[in-house]
């Protein structure tokens, strides 16, 4: 396997930057998601578990994050929905003229999976597989969680917006850097059940997109514990959700896995590698 770095331009003309793990024989492309404000190393052992199973993983960086920021987040007029409308469209473009003759397949972790259906060109997906993907209503958080989300939403980030123009989060441990106007469209979902299906947004500020006519099967985990996808937000975006091919779902139980805890970003991490990984694995290999 090698690892190779990459950069693409979206149709707006925004550099995405990301890494492509490539097996010696990939029998797929796979394109991964990341969650918001989420390095995209932080899913670099699971995605290296995959390659080894010789699927070609792409994993990259939305814009004004990570190796994609602009470098000038005080300036930039990006948002939330763009990374789905404009950079998940334009990654899958770019695999799809590298690796022609690759079956396709998306893999997406919290905001990776819930903004798939706003991308314009899904005509040769094989299969999705999604991570905690949910709507995201703060009243269906547990109240502890709740209050950090307000904190970071109606405190924190609008003082850091006043002050450097731009949400400056990394230097507290809370999550990457964001430009404003991506962490206040974020907020505006948050406050209503259907999250972005919500008639304020879906069809105006969002376009209709694909979410009630995917053509290709769909496999969700999930977990009892996650403070933000919880069981009655998991429940509320899926019912947006249709599929020709069929939608199917992992629960998972902490403990019934030996775990104290999996909670969002738990999927991940090496200590699934026996639990879990293995399974994702098989559901991909069905996609072909």
């Amino acid at each position: 396997m090698k690892t190779e770095n990459f950069e693409t331009i979206c149709e707006d003309g925004i550099q995405l930057k990301g890494i492509l793990l490539i097996p010696d024989h990939p029998k797929a492309v796979i394109q991964f998601n990341c969650g918001t404000g989420t390095r995209k190393e932080f899913y670099l052992s699971f995605l290296t578990y995959l390659a080894e199973n010789d699927f070609l993983c792409c994993l990259w960086d939305y814009r004004g994050s990570g190796d994609s920021s602009s470098g000038n987040l005080k300036s930039c007029d990006f948002t939330f929905s763009d990374y789905g409308v404009k950079d998940m469209p334009a990654i899958k473009d770019f695999l799809n003229n590298r690796f022609p003759d690759l079956p396709f397949m998306i893999v997406g972790h919290s905001a990776g999976g819930q903004q798939i259906g706003f991308m314009k060109n899904l005509d040769n997906v094989k299969g999705m597989i999604n991570f905690a993907v949910s709507a995201g209503y703060y009243m269906n958080m547990p109240l502890s969680y709740r209050m950090k989300a307000y904190f970071y939403f109606y405190i924190f980030a609008p003082v850091s917006v006043f002050m450097i123009g731009y949400v400056k989060a990394k230097t507290f441990g809370l999550m990457e850097n964001l430009p404003r106007n991506v962490v206040f469209e974020w907020r505006t979902w948050l406050e209503k059940k259907d999250y972005f299906f919500d008639a304020q947004f879906y069809g105006t500020s969002v376009p209709i997109g694909h979410f009630k006519n995917y053509a290709f099967p769909i496999h969700l985990f999930w977990t009892t514990d996650d403070t933000i996808s919880s069981q009655k937000n998991t429940e509320t975006y899926w019912q947006h959700i249709d599929s020709k091919k069929g939608i199917t779902f992992t629960k998972l139980i902490p403990s019934e896995l030996g775990l104290k805890k999996i909670d969002h970003f738990g999927f991940f991490k090496k200590n699934m590698k026996d639990k879990l990984w293995g399974n994702v694995v098989e559901k991909l290999n069905g996609f072909l």
